[in-house]
């Protein structure tokens, strides 16, 4: 039995698309991913149009240059000009001030106001400037966003700040996050799980399907050999090549991209075991099912491209419209790729993630139930 296996290991990294599938092909996604640093914000690259050209007006674009996401570009000769770059993509904000934005607002007598307030009656209507007049490009909502919200909240202070309006409420903000996470210690868990699942559907599915081909089964079949044993010697290498693959990923998450795992690395083992008992068994269903490797790698993309886009890989599940959602975490990628994470990511222990791992044993029942009704040892 352990020369079998032995043979089957041998076999399994001689198959370059396995050896692709099951190594290159996550640790690709890793490095990708580590090496864009997500907590940068790209620059904002303004113009301002200043038609007043007053102490305010220089007050105001002065304010502006303190801050650092928003990047200030020597204005064109006119707006028209200015909105066709904005089209173009060349700047993202055109800033039109008014000319009447100058700081002559009529004294205000504030005990008079409190005054008129407490009686009841309506506040003298107090002289407003022309708007400030903000062009933006719709498409580019994340830039929209923040940039449109410094610049209201700029206008807010030098509204009160201008009128002498006394700051009532006000706010603190303090950060209780404990851990330091980072979108690749988030997307980590998700490509081992995506990683495990594509080695073990493409790679049982094309093997045994290659095997068919060749007569393999056929003659082995006329052989002493249990059908038992060679099932089970080809489970036990794709298991031993998990164990490397799972290693591999993580060794290099954590050297090259300082990946932080918070839970036990031992659970994350088991967690990718039980996932890849479910894609294995899913791959003899495919291979029992399509009569040549052709067939079952197209067969194998049809059953791994869904998940590995839908199940929270890349992109959290709850995005996706309600329907679709509530299919997605039946999916048996879903639970998996929870449970990783809620190790990973939040330090989850087995109590945590039981819900996960009933799932997975049940996708492990069904799935060799498929796969036992589907696969033919024979041709």
């Amino acid at each position: 039995m352990f020369k079998l296996i032995w043979a089957n290991i041998k076999m399994t990294f001689r198959d370059k698309q396995a050896v692709f599938w099951s190594l290159a092909f996550p640790l690709m996604f890793i490095i990708i991913f580590g090496l864009f640093d997500f907590t940068k914000m790209g620059n904002a690259n303004y113009v301002v149009f200043d038609k007043a050209e007053s102490e305010l007006s220089q007050q105001f674009q002065k304010g502006l240059e303190e801050i650092e996401f928003l990047k200030k570009q020597d204005p064109p000769e006119n707006l028209d000009i200015a909105r066709q770059q904005l089209q173009n993509g060349d700047i993202d904000i055109i800033i039109v001030v008014p000319e009447d934005f100058e700081n002559t607002l009529p004294s205000i007598d504030h005990d008079m106001i409190e005054q008129m307030v407490l009686e009841g009656d309506e506040q003298p209507e107090v002289p407003a400037f022309s708007p400030i007049e903000v062009f933006y490009d719709e498409s580019n909502t994340t830039v929209n966003q923040v940039a449109l919200g410094v610049v209201d909240k700029f206008i807010d202070q030098m509204n009160m700040g201008i009128t002498n309006t006394p700051v009532i409420f006000s706010y603190t903000a303090e950060s209780v996050q404990s851990k330091d996470v980072k979108y690749i210690d988030i997307i980590m868990p998700g490509i081992l799980a995506m990683a495990i699942m594509m080695s073990a559907v493409i790679g049982i599915s094309t093997g045994i399907s290659q095997y068919r081909e060749r007569k393999l089964l056929k003659r082995l079949s006329a052989t002493p050999l249990k059908v038992r044993d060679f099932l089970m010697a080809e489970v036990v290498s794709y298991l031993f090549l998990n164990l490397i693959q799972i290693s591999l990923i993580i060794l290099v998450a954590q050297l090259a991209f300082g990946v932080n795992i918070y839970g036990s690395i031992f659970l994350i083992y088991v967690v990718c075991i039980i996932g890849s008992l479910i894609f294995l068994n899913l791959g003899f269903a495919v291979a029992g099912y399509a009569k040549n490797t052709k067939t079952a790698e197209s067969l194998s993309q049809i059953v791994t491209m869904p998940m590995m886009f839908f199940s929270g890989v890349f992109f959290p599940p709850e995005a996706l419209p309600a329907v679709i959602g509530s299919i997605v975490k039946f999916l048996p990628l879903t639970p998996m790729i929870e449970a990783l994470r809620a190790v990973s990511v939040n330090g989850g222990v087995l109590q945590d993630i039981w819900t996960q791992l009933a799932f997975m044993g049940g996708w492990i029942v069904l799935s060799f139930l498929i796969a036992w009704k589907v696969f033919k040892f024979k041709d």
